[in-house]
Order: structure tokens, then C-alpha cells, then sequence
């Protein structure tokens, strides 16, 4: 099981170099920063679809601390699928692009993912709560997030049950749920099985997890 710091995790201002700096400090996994585009199809670092001309952190220097870490690896939750070849050229850029997966993407989007960027990516689903714990209903969720191109389902923890971890590892599909921020329900999701656990707070995860070795 893998554990990903959701933005501002450990206390640090969303979507800023401070946060960036501090996971890697941390030695984290995984990090998610929220990736968009401003006008002029610049990616930057903000949650806003549609960020003004000056907002928003540059990708580029987000990527520039990252390589300082050769192990890390980035969550890239899409804000918006605008200009998504210029992802890619900066994570071909810094050597990046086997460290980094996008997050955020909707049925809508994943045939623009798809055609315009090499990334993997998540399928962002919810279910419905009376099929949550329907495997045969689960198994078709999983049938079409591969149909859609994805590698596994990113979806909010409310959603998973134990049916979900089974049909999923069924189809080989991975089950990344987003956020787990107390103690309680990071234990409740360890021991459900799930195969990453998104979270602002990554100490009460890791806890959770050391007591299942």
C-alpha cells in the first residue's frame, strides 16, 4: 500500500513550494499538487480550472524540486485538460514522466487524457450507495474504467467497501481512496485493503499501517 500527501499535507499552504519542500523533507511516497492552465496554456499549480493570467505556482518549479528526490513520485490532480502536451514536455524535460500519473479525470476527460498525453491515469467514480457493496455491480465499474483507459479507480473513501477492494484485485486494478485525514478511518482503510490512501495528515497512515506488520 502506497500513501499519498494531499496538498497542504503536514500543515503547509495548498498547491505552494513550502508544501512541495516539506513532502520532500518528509520522504513521502507520492505527493498530489492540483495542475491547470492559465490563459495562455502555461501549467501551473492551483485548485482553478481557470486561473488568471499571474496565478497559480509554475509546474516547472514544482518539477525542479522534485528531481531533487529520485524516488518520490506525483500525483498530478487535473484541474483541467487544456493544454496537457505542455505536461508532458516538462516531465520529459526533467526526466520525470516514470514518476508522475494523473488524478482527477472524469469519463468526460479521459478520451482527451488519452489522446494528448502518455501519462497513466485514475479514474475519478463515485457509487452509488445501495451498489457499494455489489461485487457484479463493481466488476462492471471495473470493466469500464479499463474500457475508458485507466489504470484503477481514485475515488472518496465513502465509496469503498470491502466489495470494491475484491472486484477491483479481481480485474488487477488498483483502489486509491482520497481523504483520509483521522486516525480512525486511516486504520479502517488499511485493514480494508486498499492499494493507496490519499491523506493531509501521512504520520496517522503510516501508524495505521506499521501496526498491520
Amino acid at each position: 500500500m502506497t500513501i499519498t500527501a494531499h496538498s497542504g499535507a503536514f500543515g503547509t499552504p495548498d498547491n505552494s513550494l513550502e508544501y512541495v519542500k516539506k513532502v520532500l523533507e518528509e520522504h513521502c511516497e507520492i505527493f498530489e499538487i492540483d495542475v491547470t492552465f492559465r490563459p495562455d496554456g502555461t501549467p501551473v499549480v492551483i485548485h482553478s480550472g481557470s486561473p488568471k493570467a499571474e496565478e497559480g505556482v509554475l509546474l516547472e518549479e514544482v518539477f525542479a524540486l522534485t528531481v531533487e528526490d529520485p524516488a518520490i513520485r506525483m500525483n498530478l490532480d487535473l484541474k483541467s485538460v487544456k493544454n496537457l502536451p505542455a505536461v508532458d514536455a516538462l516531465l520529459d524535460r526533467f526526466c520525470l514522466t516514470e514518476r508522475a500519473f494523473f488524478t482527477g479525470v472524469d469519463a468526460g476527460w479521459a478520451p482527451v487524457v488519452k489522446a494528448n498525453s502518455r501519462l497513466s491515469y485514475y479514474l475519478n467514480a463515485d457509487v452509488a450507495p445501495w451498489n457499494r457493496s455489489k461485487k457484479a455491480c463493481l466488476l462492471k465499474l471495473a470493466d469500464k474504467i479499463a474500457s475508458l483507459g485507466a489504470v484503477g479507480i481514485n475515488t472518496h473513501y465513502s465509496n469503498c467497501r470491502h466489495a470494491m477492494v475484491e472486484a477491483f484485485r479481481e480485474k488487477g486494478m488498483p483502489v486509491s481512496v482520497w481523504t483520509v485525514n483521522d486516525a480512525k478511518n486511516a486504520a479502517k482503510y488499511v485493514a480494508l485493503g486498499v492499494d493507496n490512501i490519499t491523506t493531509r495528515h501521512p504520520d496517522l497512515v503510516r501508524q495505521a499501517l506499521a501496526k498491520t506488520v
